[in-house]
């Protein structure tokens, strides 16, 4: 083990912290200490020394918005320059798991603690419950990672990491995978400025092509004016460019915000705008190509860029490079005019 055992748990909520009660599942007031008798079991035949804190009000991830990871960020960020742990857990809930880590990863990249991501499919005092192995495998891998390890996610006797993590699996306790891109070699994260939005983090949705949309589908879908927009396409980067009225939808909607195109296959691939005729009409409109993204790490790195001020060429050149492990190298696409 290290010689420098100290482990910070940041408690934010989820399934991990509930119990069974006449009306459903539902937080556990108990479970502060619940979760110290747990750590105590874990953590005291390792001779490691632990601290935690509840994040206050706790997040149902349902529940979570754009603010939820930038806020757990902003949180560690704190606890781990004035505590200096060895090592950091985070205990969320599993819904939107994947989508925090993601963010996390680029929050988090250089924090100089391991940070690593669990939650449970049952509650900690559910016969058959996963909640101690899984927090079990996140203190082992937060205190056995090197200081510069990205941001991981420890889950059904699995360690993946984050940013390319999604839940693939509603009830399975093995619910989380990573489908890793190849010949990825990170770049490292650029010099921006950070914060430069102000204090609201910024909001990406997501918009999936399906046969019956339309273009009024699609500008309903940003009708709440987010501040960026993941768009699922098919295949290696295609939409439904011959509906009426879809190119300039798209044409208008990217001269506002940012629009990023991903893959709907689940399997890696990803995208490229040149391939086809109609995903080169796709890029005429100024949706930029996303790589081999997942739908959380898109979202994520779309709405970390927005947040820390990184408009047109900028933004558009960032997207598809591989910063800290998210993407594989952008294919060498033909020039689109």
């Amino acid at each position: 083990m290290p010689t420098d055992p100290r482990l910070l748990v940041l408690a934010t909520g989820g399934t991990i912290g509930m119990r069974e009660t006449p009306a459903g599942i539902a937080p556990d007031p108990d479970f502060p200490e619940i979760l110290e008798d747990m750590l105590a079991e874990i953590c005291e035949p390792l001779g490691i020394e632990w601290r935690v804190n509840h994040l206050q009000p706790p997040i149902d991830s349902a529940n979570a918005d754009a603010d939820t990871a930038p806020r757990i960020a902003r949180t560690l960020s704190a606890r781990v320059r004035t505590q200096q742990p060895r090592g950091v857990v985070v205990l969320h809930g599993t819904d939107t798991l994947a989508y925090t880590g993601a963010r996390l990863a680029f929050e988090l990249s250089g924090l100089g603690s391991p940070v690593v991501l669990t939650g449970s499919q049952l509650p900690h005092g559910a016969e058959g419950s996963d909640a101690r192995d899984n927090l079990s495998l996140a203190v082992r891998a937060a205190m056995r990672a090197s200081r510069t390890a990205p941001v991981s996610i420890a889950f059904g006797g699995a360690i993946v990491p984050a940013v390319r993590a999604t839940k693939h699996h509603s009830s399975a306790l093995e619910a989380f995978r990573a489908e890793l891109p190849l010949g990825a070699r990170p770049a490292g994260i650029p010099k921006l400025d950070d914060g430069s939005r102000g204090a609201a983090s910024a909001r990406v949705i997501s918009f999936r092509f399906v046969p019956g949309v339309t273009a009024d589908d699609l500008r309903g879908a940003v009708a709440g004016a987010p501040d960026g927009l993941v768009l699922e396409c098919y295949g290696s980067g295609n939409g439904p460019m011959d509906r009426p009225g879809m190119r300039d939808a798209l044409r208008e909607i990217s001269s506002r915000i940012p629009v990023v195109a991903i893959t709907q296959c689940t399997a890696g691939g990803g995208v490229d705008l040149a391939r086809y005729a109609v995903g080169r009409e796709l890029a005429r409109t100024g949706v930029i190509t996303g790589s081999d993204l997942t739908l959380e790490a898109a979202i994520a790195k779309l709405g970390w860029l927005v947040d820390r001020g990184a408009v047109g060429n900028i933004l558009r050149d960032l997207v598809p490079i591989n910063l800290i492990g998210e993407c594989a190298p952008p294919a060498a696409e033909d020039p689109i005019s």
